[in-house]
C-alpha cells in the first residue's frame, strides 16, 4: 500500500474484519504490558495514554489474531503459534484435538480433549489473542517507555470499542472512523483496575477490567523522542484536511457522505497530504516493530516439531504426556533447549518448569 491508499483507506478492509469470526504468550520486549501490579498510583489502577495504529508494513493486516497451543510434557510448559493463525488447517495439534474431539463419547481418546467439567483432562490449552501496534503516549509506572513504539495485546473491551468506530452496523448510518490512522486517528486514555485481593490471590488478575477512553480530538504519532513528524507546512496541509474529514465523519447521510468524499479526495491540498504520507509511513518504519513478523505463525524448527510430535504421539496413545519420559534428547539437552528458545523466539517460549502467568496481564 502506498500514499495514494492510505487516505482513501477504509478501516473496514482490515483482513480482520474480512475472515470468518473465529473464537500466546510471548517473551518479547517490543509487547507492552500495563499490569496493575506495576501501577504507580495510590490506588491501585494502572493508567496510561496510548494511541493505536495500523500496521505501517501492511495496513489491512493491522490487527492480528493469533492462535496458539498451551503444551506441556514432562520437561515443562511451552506455548507454540499454530498456522490456525494465517487460516492454515494443517496444523498438527489442530488436527490431533479433532481426532480426539471426534473420537466415540466417553472414550479414552475422546477424554484427552473433552473439558475438565465433562469429566476430560483438557490437554488441548488453545488460545487466542489479538495483539495490534500502538505508540505509548504517556505512561507514568513506565515513563522509559514514553513515544515509544511497541506491540500489544488487545482488550476486548478496547477492541469493542475500535470495533465500533470502524466497522458500525449500516443500520446506526455512521460513518467509518479511522481511530488507527497515523496523523487524524484517536488516543485511548487507560485504566486497568485489578480484581479483589492482593497480586497472590488469583482473582487479583483474573478480574481485572480493561477500560479505555477514547479522545474527542485527533491525535497525530510523533517520533519516539515526542517531537512532531511534520512541520509547520505539513501540519496546516494536515489541519485543513482535518477540517474537511470531520464534517464527513459527522454526516449521517451515506450517499452525501459519498459525494463529499470524492470531492475531498480530488481536491489540491489532499494530493499535498498524499506527498507527506508517503514521507510519515516511511519514517515510522524506521523505529516501529512489525507487528506481522513479530507475533504470527512462522513454520517451526525441527526441534520443535519433534518435539510437538512427541506430545502429539502421547496424546493419540491415551497417555499424559507431561507425565511421560518419551522425550527426545535434543529437548532434554539444555544448551538445545535453549537455542530453540532464542531461535523462535516469536513462536516458541523456553520451558519453564510450571506455567506462569507473568506474561499475560490480560484476563482472557
Amino acid at each position: 500500500m502506498n500514499e495514494n491508499e492510505i487516505l482513501g483507506f477504509n478501516p473496514q478492509d482490515l483482513t480482520v474484519f474480512n475472515q470468518e469470526e473465529n473464537s500466546s504468550r510471548n517473551f518479547n520486549s517490543n509487547i507492552y504490558h500495563t499490569r496493575p501490579i506495576d501501577a504507580k498510583s495510590d490506588d491501585g489502577i494502572y493508567r496510561a495514554t496510548i494511541k493505536i495504529i495500523y500496521n505501517p508494513f501492511d495496513l489491512r493486516q493491522s490487527i492480528l489474531e493469533q492462535q496458539s497451543y498451551g503444551l506441556q510434557d514432562s520437561v515443562g510448559w511451552f506455548s507454540v503459534i499454530s498456522s490456525l493463525t494465517i487460516n492454515d488447517t494443517s496444523c498438527p495439534i489442530f488436527k490431533a484435538w479433532k481426532k480426539c474431539h471426534y473420537a466415540e463419547k466417553g472414550s479414552s481418546l475422546w477424554k484427552q480433549a473433552a473439558s475438565i467439567d465433562e469429566g476430560g483432562k483438557a490437554l488441548f490449552d488453545k488460545r487466542f489473542a489479538r495483539y495490534v501496534t500502538i505508540q505509548v503516549i504517556e505512561d507514568k509506572n513506565q515513563p522509559e517507555l514514553n513515544g515509544k513504539y511497541m506491540l500489544w495485546k488487545l482488550p476486548k473491551s478496547i477492541w469493542d470499542t475500535i470495533n465500533t468506530k470502524m466497522k458500525p452496523s449500516p443500520e446506526s448510518k455512521k460513518a467509518s472512523i479511522p481511530v488507527m490512522d497515523f496523523l487524524f486517528g484517536r488516543s485511548f486514555d487507560l485504566e486497568v483496575t485489578p480484581g479483589p485481593g492482593n497480586p497472590n490471590d488469583p482473582r487479583y488478575k483474573r478480574e481485572t477490567k480493561y477500560l479505555g477512553e477514547l479522545s474527542e480530538d485527533v491525535v497525530s504519532c510523533t517520533y519516539p523522542d515526542g517531537s512532531p513528524l511534520l512541520n509547520d507546512d505539513e501540519q496546516e496541509v494536515l489541519d485543513t484536511y482535518v477540517s474537511a474529514v470531520q464534517k464527513i465523519w459527522k454526516n449521517k447521510d451515506p450517499e452525501e457522505r459519498a459525494r463529499m468524499t470524492n470531492e475531498l479526495n480530488e481536491d489540491p491540498n489532499t494530493i499535498k497530504l498524499r506527498e507527506i504520507y508517503s514521507k510519515v509511513i516511511e519514517i515510522i518504519k524506521g523505529f516501529c516493530p512489525n507487528l506481522i513478523d513479530e507475533l504470527s505463525y512462522k513454520p517451526w524448527t525441527d526441534e520443535i516439531k519433534t518435539r510437538v510430535q512427541n506430545w502429539i504421539d502421547v496424546v493419540l496413545s491415551g497417555g499424559d504426556p507431561a507425565a511421560s519420559e518419551n522425550v527426545p534428547d535434543q529437548i532434554l539437552n539444555p544448551n538445545v533447549a535453549n537455542s530453540v528458545g532464542n531461535e523462535t523466539s516469536k513462536n516458541v517460549e523456553v520451558p519453564v518448569a510450571k506455567e506462569t502467568d507473568d506474561t499475560d496481564d490480560l484476563p482472557f
